[in-house]
């Protein structure tokens, strides 16, 4: 429990930082812009969460998402995170609704700030298994609130992301997803 206040308290004033440090928006020249409105972004990337899933262990999944560019401060859109369970007929994914707030967004690197809705779920079939293990049903649905940020930036045609995210109250993990976007 510790060490999510810590990843907490980390991300909360990490985000403070940046939007500390936002540069006036009416300075970026449209040009310049890495996402520019109307944009749609597409993008698919590697995910690791620290408590995924019905036993709670740190799983490894594949993301793919969509995102739409209002102004050139916000963007939002959703990813899918499909988690790849080692434990015997679990399975397990999130849906995030997401709107990043752009701290920086030109000049081949985007900084935003990030916050949303999750949906996240899991399953077992394996009866026997469960029995044995003494736990409970692993069916479960859980509504969590996301906070985060990330780091885009340009090369050539690709945008190449990282992106750390805390997810609080229902499905409670921290998970950092790397990978590629493309603008079109």
């Amino acid at each position: 429990m510790n060490k999510l206040i810590a990843i907490s308290v980390t991300i909360t004033c990490s985000l403070l930082l940046l939007f500390c440090i936002h540069e006036d928006a009416e300075a970026q020249i449209l040009d310049d812009l890495v996402t520019n409105p109307d944009d749609i972004t597409f993008g698919a990337g590697f995910t690791r969460g620290t408590s995924t899933g019905f036993l709670e262990n740190a799983e490894s999944g594949l993301t793919g998402q969509i995102f739409y560019t209002f102004t050139e401060e916000f963007r939002g859109g959703v990813d899918f995170t499909y988690y790849l369970i080692g434990e015997r007929e679990l399975r397990a994914n999130e849906l995030n609704v997401n709107v990043h707030y752009f701290v920086r967004n030109r000049n081949n690197l985007t900084l935003y700030g990030l916050g949303g809705i999750n949906i996240s779920n899991t399953s077992g079939s394996d009866e026997l298994w469960r029995e044995q293990r003494e736990v409970g049903d692993p069916n479960t649905r859980k509504l969590g609130l996301n906070l985060g940020g990330g780091l885009d930036v340009r090369v050539g045609d690709v945008l190449i992301f990282g992106e750390p995210k805390l997810t609080l109250l229902g499905g409670s993990q921290f998970a950092f997803t790397g990978g590629v976007r493309y603008t079109i």
